[in-house]
């Protein structure tokens, strides 16, 4: 008896997600950043070559009292200069002004 009561209610408990349509899946759909995005490439490029563990950065929480000096330090530090091309500090310092400016 209480082996047929819980696939009674494993069923009703289950009905619903296997007989729901797709279009209930299909708002979940988020399109892909493109890769010429200034803020995109200067957010991934920040944290995967200035802010990882063993980066420049690793060690400095930037906030918006801040961020300027570091755009600033983006073309006269030789350590951040080494460490990225013009496009990679264009896109870097893009990244940063975006996030913390006020909008």
């Amino acid at each position: 008896m209480n082996n047929r009561l819980y696939a009674i209610l494993a069923a009703l408990v289950s009905a619903p997600l296997i007989f729901s349509t797709s279009l209930a899946f299909a708002s979940m759909d988020f399109p892909e950043e493109s890769v010429n995005d200034p803020y995109h490439v200067g957010k991934i490029t920040y944290h995967r070559k200035l802010a990882c563990p063993d980066c420049p950065l690793a060690k400095t929480i930037i906030d918006a009292s801040m961020y300027k000096s570091i755009v600033a330090r983006l073309d006269t530090d030789k350590e951040l200069k080494s460490v990225l091309n013009s496009k990679e500090r264009l896109a870097v310092s893009y990244y940063l002004e975006t996030l913390f400016t006020p909008r």
